[in-house]
């Protein structure tokens, strides 16, 4: 879900617009609200909010100024302005600063509201680019691995063939080095050394992988795919694939991540 907070001087206009939106249509929640530019500021900095909407002139700092401070710090905030001053000087500067929206006051529902969704399209686009990135960067270091494991010594190989035959098991470091009858430590370091990741983070990604395309078939529910990969954690199982991918497994099965 969405955070977004509300910063205008005005105390009318920001309960109007906490009221009357309808936040949940788009995935969205107000996370707070201030009056004052200083007080936003405070406030963007606590709550880190996907979404600002901020009025221009404002006692301490005016919204502009906010913009400026926020965009040196972080480039994913949307910023939506809604003023009672149709300056081109503003409009100007909004444009610089990559703001989403300029909404002149009195603000109507239904055009905040088209604001709120482009705002939201956006995120949702840089999102689902960074999960494109993270993923292929994890499937590209995997194929790379297994293309190019003829190269390898024996030792790795064998590894990484241990990896492909058990991957329904629990795969422990210590494991593997009982069966190729090798010390955990010079094994760690060879791994390590040939294929560019600790052999312990390799197994996770392959587990992962298989994970997502398990996780595809509709006939496969998420704790069934958890167990079919040697998780008996679903818990632990979840917040692996969560911290590879950006999203929860339960996400492909929702939205067709």
């Amino acid at each position: 879900m969405y955070s977004v907070v509300i910063i205008d001087d005005n105390k009318i206009a920001v309960t109007a617009i906490s009221q009357s939106t309808r936040w949940e249509d788009f995935y969205c929640r107000v996370s707070g609200v201030a009056y004052d530019g200083i007080a936003g500021l405070e406030l963007i900095h606590r709550e880190s909010p996907d979404i600002v909407i901020i009025d221009i002139q404002m006692p301490g700092f005016n919204g502009l100024d906010i913009i400026e401070k926020v965009n040196q710090q972080r480039q994913d905030t949307q910023f939506i302005i809604i003023s009672g001053y149709s300056q081109f000087e503003y409009a100007q500067k909004a444009i610089r600063y990559g703001v989403s929206d300029f909404l002149l006051k009195p603000i109507m529902t239904d055009e905040l509201e088209q604001a709120l969704k482009k705002a939201v399209d956006t995120l949702s686009r840089k999102k689902e680019k960074e999960e494109e990135e993270e993923t292929d960067s994890l499937e590209g270091k995997v194929q790379s691995i297994r293309a190019n494991r003829e190269e390898y010594s024996k030792l790795v190989y064998n590894a990484i063939d241990h990896v492909e035959r058990n991957i329904q098991r629990n795969i422990s470091l210590s494991d593997i080095c009982e069966e190729l009858l090798i010390s955990t430590s010079y094994f760690s370091k060879c791994f390590k050394k040939e294929t560019g990741v600790g052999f312990s983070n390799y197994v996770t990604m392959v587990k992962m992988i298989n994970a997502k395309i398990l996780l595809r078939n509709p006939q496969n529910r998420v704790n069934e795919v958890s167990r079919m990969l040697g998780y008996s954690d679903y818990s632990y199982f979840f917040q692996v694939f969560k911290k590879c991918f950006g999203f929860a497994p339960s996400d492909i099965k929702q939205y067709g991540k």
